[in-house]
């Protein structure tokens, strides 16, 4: 498969690529794929397995762009490496779900002829899929402005700031933009490539807060790059947390903080439970009702 990809080709370019290639596995036995290929089917054979691989190669795309990476050649071991472990960091990950991402990101290396970097993920695997916590799932913080409080760095401060007011994720947060005269939050291409289009006319104060934190926070990156805030932002979150007395789950947790709140401000406002958890998880972006209780239990 990998010999029609030239190595000088984009990143982006070898995701589709990766994409047409292992989609081609589905509806086939895998047991026939595997005795052709030395007991290792290179492709992927459900839909279910395709979606869930695609999407970690998509976020290992989208990191090494973010990284100054566009070209296949340039993606090496430290890049590699990097990216696990600021996710790590980042979202608390869980073995498991280290596991699926060193699966999924050595069947895109393969796919793309960079059995180098598989070699490696192979190599290191148990280095890396032990440093992942204990299943569990991400926590709120008790007093997430106390946390925000004892972040260090005035930047860092903004970032938290912008995921608590928002329920963002990390990679939302330098995408926020704010439309004042129809009190709206958007956040274009999060998670899925979906827009989020949050609705701030009963909370005016809040989107006069998160307008004034995009702004600096935009002169931030300009200043300092996106990269380099990030990097910095999870080693003063973890210690910040620690100051608080919280319990770390990763910066996942101001959007598990902004969920609990935000369903307790719409049943006091007399919504039902049912109709609260069906806007949290709107603005949460999801589509499944059930992910807004999720979040705030």
């Amino acid at each position: 498969m990998s010999i029609l990809l030239h190595s000088m080709s984009g990143i982006f370019y070898a995701l589709e690529f990766a994409s047409k290639e292992l989609a081609k596995g589905i509806g086939m036995k895998k047991r026939l794929t595997k005795a052709l290929n030395k007991g290792q089917s290179p492709l992927i054979h459900s839909f279910s397995t395709f979606n869930r691989y695609m999407g970690v190669s998509k976020q290992f795309v989208q990191y090494c762009k973010e990284s100054g990476v566009n070209k296949i050649f340039k993606i090496n071991e430290t890049i590699v490496m990097n990216y696990f472990n600021e996710r790590k960091i980042a979202y608390n990950l869980s073995e498991k779900t280290i596991k699926v991402n060193l699966c999924a990101l050595e069947k895109f290396f393969k796919t793309i002829g960079r059995k180098d970097l598989a070699d490696i993920l192979r190599k290191r695997f148990a280095e890396i899929y032990s440093s992942g916590s204990a299943p569990g799932r991400t926590e709120y913080f008790g007093n997430p402005e106390q946390v925000i409080k004892n972040l260090k760095d005035e930047a860092h401060r903004r970032i938290a700031g912008l995921q608590y007011l928002t329920g963002g994720r990390i990679g939302d947060v330098k995408k926020i933009k704010t439309n004042m005269l129809f009190k709206q939050v958007i956040i274009p291409k999060s998670k899925g490539g979906k827009n989020r289009v949050l609705d701030y006319s009963d909370r005016e104060q809040a989107l006069q807060r998160i307008d004034k934190l995009c702004v600096e926070l935009e002169a931030d990156i300009i200043q300092r790059g996106w990269q380099s805030l990030r990097l910095g932002y999870y080693t003063d979150l973890r210690q910040a947390v620690q100051r608080s007395g919280e319990i770390y789950s990763g910066a996942h947790a101001f959007r598990a903080s902004y969920a609990r709140e935000r369903r307790e401000e719409l049943i006091d406002r007399g919504l039902s439970e049912k109709e609260a958890d069906k806007i949290v998880s709107e603005e949460l972006g999801h589509v499944r009702v059930s992910m807004g209780r999720y979040y705030s239990s």
